[in-house]
């Protein structure tokens, strides 16, 4: 008889927690109870482009009539109105020359240079509120030899509002115009100013 008490005793004790478990999975997986108290505020991150309204890109046909200057460089000023006090202080100005004589086409970011052997041929801006002052020149052997400029050059602004360009290229590579447009859903469509 001690034995069938003994197997009894040591089966509820074998039962009882797995039917306490079962109770708890039951209690736990039953009607929702009321909802917490709400928590913190995390920190804010990078929501992608909030706050970007403007986006602006047109290109500036310069003909070889516009530039002024001599063996020592050349410059050409482009009348841009989009470009407010609050873009220069606030936004960007991205500067790309179009380079139509190699397969395939290309823009090229700027400041550019290029240099094959003794020559060197350098591009660069200056933004200005209302403007751009285009620079070109040409080093031949350590010398100042800028040619005349005979033909049409080609240039797209891009004009960004809010994000300075420090701020820009930590989101985009900035010497890809492809990406630069497409982070900012700007139609590759543009105005062509003569």
């Amino acid at each position: 008889m001690k034995t069938n008490k003994l197997q009894l005793s040591s089966g509820i004790v074998r039962t009882f927690p797995f039917l306490l478990l079962m109770a708890l999975v039951v209690r736990c997986t039953g009607p929702e109870g009321p909802m917490g108290p709400k928590g913190e505020d995390g920190l804010d991150g990078l929501n992608g482009l909030d706050g970007i309204n403007y986006t602006h890109s047109v290109i500036y046909d310069v003909d070889a009539s516009e530039w002024v200057g001599d063996v020592n460089g050349y410059d050409a000023w482009l009348d841009v109105p989009e470009i407010t006090e609050d873009i220069y202080y606030e936004g960007a100005v991205l500067v790309y020359r179009l380079v139509e004589n190699m397969d395939p086409k290309s823009f090229n970011l700027l400041p550019y240079t290029y240099v094959d052997n003794a020559l060197t041929i350098y591009m660069d801006f200056d933004a200005y509120v209302g403007g751009i002052d285009l620079i070109y020149k040409e080093v031949y052997d350590g010398v100042n030899d800028t040619p005349e400029i005979t033909g049409l050059m080609s240039f797209k602004i891009v004009i960004i509002e809010g994000v300075p360009l420090a701020k820009l290229k930590t989101m985009v590579d900035v010497s890809n115009l492809a990406a630069v447009l497409n982070m900012f859903n700007v139609d590759s469509g543009q105005i062509r100013i003569q």
